[in-house]
């Protein structure tokens, strides 16, 4: 017989290599465990995704094997559950499927935004990917599903949503009523400002509520954990009331620690084993043998996210003259440097760089281009000419670094000594189509000359589609800018002070 082992494993990906599917990654972690990280196309969704698959050693190829799609929650990177099972899995004869979180869905299909299917992605588009490729099982009997925090709601909610698909259900740390987070983290956008037209949408999305309507037992196992220092406990507790109420069935389990993936981390093998538990007594007792429709595979594997830069009205925007206006500039509150100005120096760490910031207006959830000239104000004692370097990093509304912007070096033009210069850049930034989660975000720099034309080329930075940093940007849609001015490069100018900093936008 043969076996889904590492041998396998590398055969399939060097075949989809060859046919340009290719896995981004392929990890084997010395547990016994096979991981293979995907990047897609998702026609639900309309984005990228990404997700890990975990197959332990030994497993037979053409074999019918249970899975456990592992739910992360809002904030969590592409690796945390993978992280928290991979010393565990090894043990059981289940495949583990981790999905990315995806930028705030909640795992549910927007009944706002037509594109925002992430709840078809879930239960159609990943589990047919899975179940085509991988020796698992299409009964409900052997399919689970786990989740933290919002990925615990998601757990639940798919679960009762779609009753023929999961068998065995955990609930970990639930952020289980979708009403208190109305208007906030991203639902906004996929479900509506928090108002009263609204809140039934948030009651008919929230596990609190479906779990109140529910009639009849549950039609899957269910197991509840929180943590004694968890701020989701009271939810938990909320949720289990209901659930008393109804007299439904239920595992209920309370552990050291908080809202973290420190008591995540230390109960994922127990999750694992209740779950294999739950899919031997399913074998044994005959239940839940109905299979699901084998779907056809919609995902397209993608190597790496696409490329992106400036358009071309925001090429044109950028390298404009000085002088080019549409009309009255708007004042950007900049903050951040000492009254007095801040000296550079490049042999005091002290002062090696000055830093200011700024919230720009670029915000929002559709494409749009925003341009800013920045004018900085500095002294020279020497009259030779040289640069200042000027380098940013661009954050969302929460001060969540989205990218970075490499140095720019803005020309400092020869003139008389003790002098004082404005050196000057035009910033762009600029949501890509046909929305920033969709098509990205790209900033750039552009110094000018004493003149008022581009000098040398643009400095540019981006966060690219399918990213998870880009995720980030739907829970605080608004850029805030940090720049730095330092000395770095070979024409920098050897002593200078930076006494102000002004950016209007155009």
């Amino acid at each position: 017989m043969r076996h889904f082992g590492k041998t396998f494993i590398l055969g399939v990906i060097a075949a989809m290599v060859i046919t340009g599917l290719a896995a981004v990654t392929y990890a084997a972690t010395g547990t016994g465990v096979a991981w293979t990280k995907y990047m897609v196309r998702s026609p639900g969704t309309g984005k990228i995704e990404r997700f890990w698959v975990g197959v332990p050693a030994g497993l037979d190829r053409d074999g019918q094997y249970p899975a456990v799609y592992f739910l992360p929650g809002l904030l969590d990177g592409d690796d945390t559950w993978k992280g928290a099972l991979d010393p565990h899995l090894a043990r059981h004869k289940v495949v583990a499927v981790c999905p990315a979180v995806g930028g705030a869905t909640w795992f549910m299909d927007s009944p706002r935004q037509p594109w925002m299917k992430w709840g078809e992605y879930l239960r159609q588009e990943l589990r047919a990917f899975v179940e085509a490729r991988y020796p698992v099982s299409r009964r409900k009997g052997q399919r689970g599903i786990a989740g933290i925090s919002a990925g615990g709601h998601a757990a639940f909610y798919q679960a009762i949503k779609h009753p023929d698909l999961y068998g065995s259900v955990t609930v970990l740390s639930g952020s289980m009523d979708l009403r208190g987070y109305a208007g906030a983290v991203g639902l906004d956008y996929w479900i509506g400002p928090r108002s009263p037209a609204t809140l039934s949408l948030y009651a008919d999305r929230s596990c609190l509520v479906l779990a109140a309507r529910h009639e009849g037992p549950l039609p899957f196992a269910l197991a509840l954990e929180a943590g004694s220092d968890d701020g989701a406990l009271a939810q938990m507790q909320a949720f289990r009331r209901v659930l008393d109420t109804k007299g439904l069935a239920y595992r209920w389990k309370v552990s050291t620690g908080g809202h973290d993936w420190t008591f995540w981390k230390s109960r994922a093998a127990e999750v694992l084993a209740w779950h294999a538990e739950q899919f031997d007594h399913n074998r044994r007792e005959g239940l839940y043998t109905a299979e699901a429709e084998a779907l056809p595979v919609a995902l397209e594997v993608i190597e790496k996210p696409p490329e992106i830069g400036l358009s071309a009205e925001g090429l044109r925007r950028l390298r404009a003259p000085w002088t080019e206006t549409a009309g009255p500039m708007k004042p950007v509150k900049t903050g951040g440097l000492p009254a007095n100005g801040a000296p550079l120096s490049k042999t005091d760490k002290q002062y090696a760089e000055a830093k200011f910031g700024a919230d720009l207006s670029a915000a929002g959830h559709e494409a749009a281009l925003f341009v800013y000239r920045l004018t900085v104000t500095a002294a020279s004692p020497l009259p030779k000419a040289g640069t200042v370097a000027l380098s940013g990093e661009v954050r969302n509304g929460r001060q969540w670094g989205l990218l970075t912007v490499p140095a720019a070096h803005l020309p400092v033009p020869a003139g008389e000594p003790q002098r004082q210069v404005d050196l000057r850049a035009r910033i762009v930034v600029e949501l890509k189509e046909p929305d920033p989660i969709r098509g990205g975000i790209v900033v750039a720099i552009q110094p000018m000359d004493a003149a008022g034309q581009p000098a040398g080329e643009p400095s540019v930075g981006t966060v690219q589609p399918g990213t998870a940093k880009l995720e980030l940007w739907p829970l605080a849609p608004q850029a805030r800018s940090l720049w730095r001015l330092t000395l770095d490069g070979p024409n920098a100018l050897p002593l200078a002070a930076v006494h102000e900093v002004r950016m209007e936008e155009e």
